[in-house]
């Protein structure tokens, strides 16, 4: 009896951070597109082009072994004549036995405008909250400038260069503040009809942590709204609370729904 009010009370107290995490999700895309977006003409109106994806990896054991593994991830885009909005959620939980092994929430609200066909502008908002981490939270807001390297249909690659501040906030209660240089660069090459291969990479620096986030993904078309996914991810946090390891990775194999 114990045991099913532990779960219940781990179960509630997940869906609390999950109303949290979408309090956050709705709060950063009104400033988004409220801060970034400003007047946008008639023709800009007439236009709007909304991509979505969602992806789903779970993985359940019984018997000797027991455990539940979850791999959830959501992307939405609006993109007009001259702006871009972008929205992304993530979420990895892990459950050994009745006991939370891993737990994390990661959100990305992005808006660009385009100045020519080939650079733009950017403001970028993200906030990770990782359960084993040894921060209880770690926010940012960056702005800057970025260039479409190279832009066809079989291969696309970008690069960006801002700067902001980031907030760590640690367990303890205490939290510092820090200005940050970040860069970032994806390349998006269309191998086939059928495969898509995207490598993304991440540099945030600061004065006391150097961040970096590095996602290689490979998708196969399975129909035409559904694919399959592989991808694998490595942080690194140039320093990181007593306890705590500076490198995570993260394997996952996911199906894809787009719409």
């Amino acid at each position: 009896m114990s045991a099913q009010i532990n779960r219940f009370e781990l179960i509630l107290k997940n869906s609390r951070s999950i109303m949290k995490i979408n309090q956050i999700i709705i709060l950063a895309y009104i400033a988004g597109i409220t801060v970034f977006s400003g007047t946008v003409s008639a023709a800009e109106e007439n236009v709007p082009q909304w991509k979505a994806e969602a992806e789903l990896g779970f993985v359940k054991t019984t018997g000797n072994t027991q455990t539940e593994s979850l791999n959830a991830k959501a992307r939405v885009s609006n993109e007009r004549q001259f702006w871009k909005h972008e929205l992304r959620f993530e979420t990895v939980r892990n459950e050994d036995s009745d006991r939370v092994t891993a737990e994390r929430y990661f959100l990305n609200a992005k808006t660009s405008y385009k100045l020519n066909l080939v650079s733009y502008v950017f403001g970028r908002a993200q906030y990770e909250d990782d359960r084993f981490s040894g921060y209880d939270y770690q926010a940012s807001l960056v702005g800057g400038y970025g260039y479409h390297i190279y832009d066809t249909e079989e291969l696309k690659w970008n690069a960006e260069l801002g700067g902001g501040m980031r907030e760590n906030k640690f367990e303890d209660g205490t939290s510092e503040t820090e200005a940050i240089i970040s860069l970032a660069t994806d390349v998006n090459w269309k191998i086939s009809s059928s495969a898509n291969l995207l490598q993304e990479l991440t540099i945030d620096s600061g004065d006391k942590r150097t961040i970096s986030r590095s996602v290689t993904a490979l998708s196969t078309k399975i129909n035409s709204s559904l694919s399959s996914k592989i991808s694998y991810t490595v942080k690194h946090n140039s320093k990181v609370p007593s306890g705590t390891k500076k490198t995570d990775t993260e394997t996952a194999i996911t199906l894809v729904y787009a719409f």
